[in-house]
């Protein structure tokens, strides 16, 4: 490929960046930046996405990681994407303001056939302020990830692409890393690796380090069916949701909990919750709801994407001669809570 056609590329990927990273960014715009976005993607990324391999997931036995199919269909969860990347800008920007002599280094794990999280950003920040350390698991993604990254003249800012699994990860030069990223999620942290990840990786990697998201919050949630259908018809501006009440916290993701662990062991303890007849009353199903802070104020509350759908366990109906639950948080093949009814 041409420089002049490199040029372009990288001038419309500009674009997009500015769209998604301005303030002011309205949804309809935004949607069709990343509408756009996609498109640019899959020519830089020569990807076939016809070929039955685009649609394979890796299963380990920690989770599986998805297929480039499903990692590019990421992209079209608008708010997701957005939030991921202005954290992302806003990390890389604070720690460039704090020492500017040396570049960032972020090592992205789980990056799919584009790095969507960090490519729109590269046209933000010069070789000189930001380098990347980049890992992905599947070879369809990785090749297609190469692509992307000559096809756009970014060899400068990528010190290392790593095809491994990262829960297994041992990292060479690990004070040098300054940020963590890492979207291997889906809602209620089930199925996919996030957590074996973070949890294998973090320790490694110094104290002062920025992980991304800073923290995933997993809560035992009451729903009221009618007020969530209200709510979501409703096109109210900046209107707070008013169906769902929080009981308990069932597993917190972030910096402090992994670092005061002591045991090597994913094993995480039993929660008890107990329902009162009022709740049984007003409330008509149970769920595990999920919220994330990716960076600052930059976060994806209840129900605002794909992440944060609620995740039903149950019917109030079919609950209400149950006096509560216990939940406990698996790393296994298939991550999850574990639910008992007491």
């Amino acid at each position: 490929m041409n420089t002049s056609t490199k040029v372009k590329y990288r001038n419309t990927l500009n674009e997009i960046s500015d769209v998604i990273v301005q303030k002011d960014t309205n949804l309809g715009q935004l949607r069709n930046s990343l509408i756009e976005l996609k498109s640019l993607f899959f020519t830089v990324s020569e990807v076939d996405a016809t070929s039955s391999d685009y649609l394979e997931d890796i299963h380990h036995a920690t989770g599986k990681a998805v297929g480039p199919k499903w990692a590019e269909l990421c992209i079209d969860d608008n708010l997701r994407t957005q939030q991921f990347i202005r954290g992302t800008h806003d990390a890389i920007r604070s720690l460039l303001q704090t020492n500017s002599k040396k570049p960032v280094t972020l090592l992205y794990v789980g990056t799919g056939p584009f790095g969507t999280l960090i490519m729109p950003l590269l046209t933000q920040f010069k070789p000189t302020e930001l380098q990347l350390i980049l890992v992905e698991i599947n070879p369809i993604s990785v090749a297609a990830l190469q692509n992307t990254i000559r096809n756009f003249g970014f060899e400068e800012y990528v010190k290392e692409i790593k095809s491994v699994d990262a829960a297994q990860m041992q990292l060479e030069n690990a004070e040098e890393i300054d940020i963590l990223l890492l979207e291997c999620l889906q809602f209620a942290l089930v199925k996919e690796q996030q957590v074996a990840i973070t949890y294998y990786l973090l320790p490694q990697l110094k104290k002062d380090l920025i992980l991304l998201p800073e923290e995933i919050n997993l809560s035992l949630s009451l729903i009221d069916s009618k007020k969530k259908m209200a709510y979501l018809m409703s096109s109210e501006d900046g209107a707070k949701p008013n169906y769902c009440k929080k009981i308990n916290t069932l597993f917190e993701l972030n910096k402090e909990n992994i670092l005061k662990r002591t045991s090597a062991e994913l094993i995480f303890p039993e929660i008890t919750t107990y329902l009162t007849e009022e709740d049984k009353n007003e409330y008509d199903s149970v769920a595990i709801t999920t919220e994330i802070k990716v960076f600052g104020n930059h976060r994806l509350e209840i129900d605002q994407c794909s992440l944060t759908m609620c995740y039903k366990i149950d019917s109030m109906e079919n609950v209400k001669s149950k006096k509560g639950l216990v939940t406990q948080y698996l790393v296994n093949e298939t991550p999850g809570t574990k639910i008992e009814w007491i």
